[in-house]
C-alpha cells in the first residue's frame, strides 16, 4: 500500500498558477498508474461504469481517463458498459485482460446502485486484474464498510487508487488491498479552452443533490447566477446517435467499426458533449463560486478565477488538501457567505481589471 505524498512547488500558493497545478497533478497520476501500466498493455482491458447520467464532472473524469490511457497505453477498452449493464453480459465480455473501474465520488454508502454494481463485479472476477480509477470513499453506516471488505477480500489483485488521505485511511484499516493515492483523472485533461464570452460576474455552481450543503437559491446581486449542471441539453442521445451513424458512415473503412467500437465513440462522444456543456457554463462567469469537485477542477483546467465550498462530507477540502490544488486566482470558503463576499472583493474594480 502506498501512499503517495503531495509534491509541494517551491513558489508560493499566492504566486502559483493553475498551470503548475495540472502539471505536478499529471506527474502524479503516471506516477501512481505506472504500476499498472505492464498489465494494462499486455491484453485488451475493459472501462466499466461509463457514467451516461448528467453530472458533468463524471464525465470530465471518464475523458481524462480516456486520454490518460491512449496517451499511455496506446488503445482504447477494447470493452466498456454502464452499471446498468446485466452482470452476465458484462461478465461474458471482460476478456482475459485486466478490468479498470470508473473513478469518482461514488464509493461507499451515499450511492448504492454503483456499489453494488463494482461489488458484484469483483466478486464474481476475483481472479483477474482489477484496478479502480481514483474514488473519495465515503460510508455512513460501519456495516457496509464490513459487507465491501468481504468482498473486496476475495480479489487477488485489485488495485484501489483514492482521492484523498481520509479515502486512504478507510482502505488501509479496512481492505486488504493494494491502495494508492492518485488525483482525479480530469487532470489528464491537460488545459482546458474557455468556450465563447462571460455574460456574468459571478456563477454560483451548488450543487442539488443528496451531497449537498442545503444551499437554497436565494436573490443575488445582478449579473449573478445559481445553477447547477444536472440537466442534459434537450435530445443529447438521439443527437449523439445521429453523429456516430454519420460517423460509422464517412470512415474510411465502415465495416471494421464494430459494435463495441461503436458503442465506445458512442459513449466518448456523450462524455464530451457533457463536460462541453459544462465548460460553456463556467465560462460565462468572470468568477465561480462552487461547492462541486469538478467545479473546481474545471476552473483549475481553464484558468477560471474561483472559490469553492465543500459539499457534506468535506469532499472537495479533502483532495484540495490531499494535493494542494490551490492557486493565485483559486480560493476557500467555509459558508456561503464568505464565498459571496470573496467574490465581491475579487470583483472590486480597484483590485481588479475588469476583463
Amino acid at each position: 500500500m502506498t501512499r503517495i505524498q503531495s509534491t509541494h512547488t517551491t513558489v508560493g500558493r499566492a504566486t502559483r498558477s493553475h498551470l503548475d497545478v495540472i502539471r505536478r497533478l499529471q506527474g502524479l497520476i503516471d506516477e501512481a498508474l505506472a504500476p499498472s501500466l505492464a498489465t494494462l498493455k499486455a491484453a485488451p482491458y475493459a472501462l466499466l461504469d461509463m457514467p451516461d447520467y448528467s453530472n458533468v464532472g463524471d464525465s470530465a473524469i471518464w475523458a481524462g481517463e480516456i486520454a490518460w490511457l491512449m496517451r499511455n497505453v496506446g488503445a482504447p477498452p477494447s470493452y466498456i458498459c454502464d452499471f446498468r449493464d446485466p452482470l452476465d453480459e458484462v461478465n461474458g465480455n471482460l476478456g482475459s485482460g485486466a478490468v479498470l473501474f470508473q473513478g469518482g465520488g461514488n464509493f461507499g454508502d451515499i450511492w448504492p446502485q454503483f456499489q453494488a454494481f463494482r461489488e458484484a463485479v469483483i466478486s464474481t472476477n476475483s481472479q483477474k486484474d482489477l484496478i479502480h480509477f481514483p474514488q473519495s470513499f465515503h460510508f455512513g453506516d460501519p456495516a457496509t464498510v464490513q459487507k465491501t471488505a468481504r468482498t473486496l477480500a476475495k480479489a487477488q489483485n485489485l488495485r484501489l487508487l483514492v482521492r484523498d488521505h481520509e479515502s486512504f485511511d478507510i482502505a488501509i484499516a479496512h481492505f486488504s488491498n493494494d491502495v494508492a493515492l492518485c488525483p482525479d483523472m480530469a487532470f489528464a485533461l491537460g488545459p482546458l479552452e474557455r468556450i465563447g464570452t462571460h455574460d456574468l460576474d459571478v456563477l454560483l455552481l451548488l450543487r442539488t443533490d443528496k451531497e449537498s450543503c442545503g444551499f437554497l437559491t436565494q436573490t443575488w446581486p445582478a449579473a449573478w447566477e445559481q445553477a447547477d449542471w444536472l440537466e442534459d441539453e434537450p435530445g443529447l442521445h438521439l443527437a449523439v446517435q445521429r453523429d456516430s451513424r454519420l460517423s460509422t458512415l464517412l470512415s474510411f473503412n465502415p465495416s471494421r467499426w464494430s459494435k463495441r467500437a461503436r458503442r465506445l465513440h458512442y459513449c466518448n462522444s456523450l462524455a464530451d458533449r457533457r463536460m462541453q456543456r459544462g465548460v460553456r457554463m463556467l465560462s460565462r462567469a468572470r468568477f465561480i463560486i462552487t461547492d462541486r469537485l469538478h467545479g473546481h477542477i474545471l476552473c483549475t483546467l481553464l484558468g477560471l478565477p474561483h472559490c469553492f465550498l465543500d459539499n457534506h462530507y468535506g469532499k472537495i477540502s479533502r483532495f484540495s488538501a490531499a494535493f494542494s490544488t490551490g492557486w493565485s486566482d483559486c480560493y476557500q470558503a467555509r459558508t456561503l457567505s464568505e464565498a459571496a463576499e470573496c467574490a465581491r472583493a475579487w470583483l472590486q474594480p480597484t483590485t481588479r481589471v475588469r476583463g
